[in-house]
């Protein structure tokens, strides 16, 4: 599903408004609590959220530039050097409403793609019910089964198997088969290995297996980078 900037934004507008109304109900605790993001807590997840908003072009050069083009090392040292108080972050999330999302060489899905995947790392670990439209989802699956989707997906995720959304029409790939809900197979492909458990199928036991293998590959747990 191809989208332009204007649909987008107002995707994007559905969702932050659905993850700010989450995160306005967090206490002290949760916002401390691990995200599914290796060593980041949700506070520090939310500011990664501000990342592509925040950081000028220039600036994200000179970040990556310091942190040897490892965008990881770039993404893990931007959340973790921010002091500002989660109140003060969930301001920072409202402002995006009036920045432009400034991730180089990002597609018109990025933004939608970059906050809804974020979003489940806030909500799956906190055992809260994903409030995501799966429309929304299946637009952020486009962009992960896209000709760009390299480098944003696990190696070898997408080949030979038959995606589909249970709660949705989208489907990708041929091959042994794997369903579940929208929100489920976007975790999946982006790399998550929390909502397997949502998805059944002759398939699922080697998108285990590939996922277990990329996570062992890496180090920086499961960042997902702003220009996604």
């Amino acid at each position: 599903m191809s989208e332009t900037r204007q649909g987008v934004e107002a995707r994007v507008e559905t969702e932050r408004a659905r993850l700010i109304q989450v995160l306005e109900g967090l206490d002290e605790q949760q916002w401390a609590a691990p995200s599914l993001c290796a060593g980041w807590s949700v506070r520090d997840l939310v500011v990664h959220l501000l990342m592509p908003y925040e950081v000028t072009v220039p600036r994200f050069l000179v970040m990556m530039l310091r942190a040897k083009f490892d965008f990881d090392r770039a993404a893990d040292r931007w959340a973790r050097s921010d002091k500002r108080s989660p109140s003060e972050v969930l301001a920072g999330l409202r402002d995006t409403r009036r920045r432009r999302f400034s991730a180089p060489g990002a597609p018109a899905e990025a933004p939608l793609s970059h906050l809804v995947i974020h979003a489940q790392d806030v909500y799956r670990p906190l055992g809260l019910p994903s409030p995501t439209d799966p429309e929304n989802a299946d637009v952020v699956l486009g962009q992960l089964t896209g000709p760009r989707a390299r480098g944003l997906v696990p190696p070898g995720i997408l080949e030979g198997i038959a995606y589909s959304a249970t709660d949705t029409n989208w489907s990708y790939g041929d091959g042994p088969r794997v369903s579940g809900p929208a929100v489920s197979l976007l975790m999946t492909l982006s790399g998550r290995t929390a909502a397997l458990s949502d998805l059944t199928g002759e398939g699922v036991a080697n998108v285990r297996t590939r996922l277990e293998a990329a996570d062992s590959g890496t180090a920086g747990g499961e960042k997902w980078g702003p220009g996604s």
